[in-house]
């Protein structure tokens, strides 16, 4: 987010810069821009490290709701391995534990689902957002340069007399 703000700070003093006279050029503060240039550089690496720490995050969250689910399943097993050896409830023991286990099985879906969901929305979200920053910083980029690359016809004139 301190991006966009630094890459909208970087425009408004394009923007707001001085003209030159007879010319379609700007005229910007050679160490503001050079600020906000170098505040950007030093906040894309956070940025970064922020989506780099989201995406671990995920992979966590899907380790951790597998490693519970995988509990679950094995505690489900254990139970119906214990309960059919018990003669007179092997039955309705059996058919307990095919709940518990169906019941584990649709809980560790539904977790790896909300998990893999949570973690798309999240990095979208930053996709989205580096995106921004990147077609904002080429459009800076491009500005400078259209402004720079304008032709200085009011100097030349003079230079026939």
């Amino acid at each position: 987010m301190e991006t966009r703000k630094l890459l909208e700070e970087l425009e408004n003093a394009v923007l707001n810069a001085s003209d030159v006279p007879f010319t379609n050029k700007k005229m910007v503060d050679k160490e503001e821009v050079a600020r906000i240039i170098d505040a950007i550089n030093q906040s894309l690496p956070n940025e970064l490290e922020s989506a780099k720490r989201i995406v671990a995050d995920k992979e966590r969250i899907l380790l951790d709701a597998e490693k519970k689910a995988d509990d679950t399943i094995a505690q489900a097993k254990d139970y119906i391995a214990r309960i059919t050896e018990e003669s007179e409830l092997v039955k309705q023991a059996q058919e307990r534990a095919n709940q518990i286990l169906d019941a584990a099985n649709k809980s560790a879906d539904e977790l790896r689902t909300s998990s893999v969901t949570y973690a798309t929305d999240v990095l979208k979200y930053v996709e989205t957002n580096m995106e921004n920053v990147l077609d904002s910083l080429k459009k800076n980029r491009q500005s400078l340069i259209d402004s720079n690359a304008q032709p200085a016809s009011y100097d030349d004139s003079h230079d026939e007399h």
